[in-house]
């Protein structure tokens, strides 16, 4: 009996091992919505904060190339609010081209 309770107990924390390894990889391969795919050890472009405005609107600070950028994000896209230390331009010819990733819609929405 005390057998049995321990080999059941040995078997769930296996399975509950293997399930938080699948999903260590999952998130680390990328395939996690939302989580930025940016391959190599050098990241140029890092997410540093987020504050929600209400349901449709937040103010995200990211860092680029070591400079900091505030964005506004709504449902009709992004748009570069102001900067710490860094081309303002050149980010936001950067937002532009992420925002023309093939499937993305924003530009299209009224």
């Amino acid at each position: 009996m005390v057998t049995e309770i321990f080999y059941t107990f040995f078997v769930l924390m296996v399975t509950l091992g293997i399930f938080a390894l699948m999903m260590w990889g999952i998130k680390k391969s990328g395939l996690v919505p939302g989580t930025p795919k940016i391959k190599g050890k050098e990241k140029d472009l890092e997410f540093i904060e987020s504050k929600t405005i209400d349901g449709r609107n937040r103010l995200v600070v990211v860092s680029w190339k070591g400079k900091q950028f505030l964005l506004g994000t709504n449902p009709n896209g992004i748009k570069v609010i102001g900067s710490h230390g860094g081309d303002t331009e050149a980010f936001k010819d950067f937002v532009d081209q992420a925002s023309q990733v093939p499937g993305n819609n924003s530009e299209n929405k009224e």
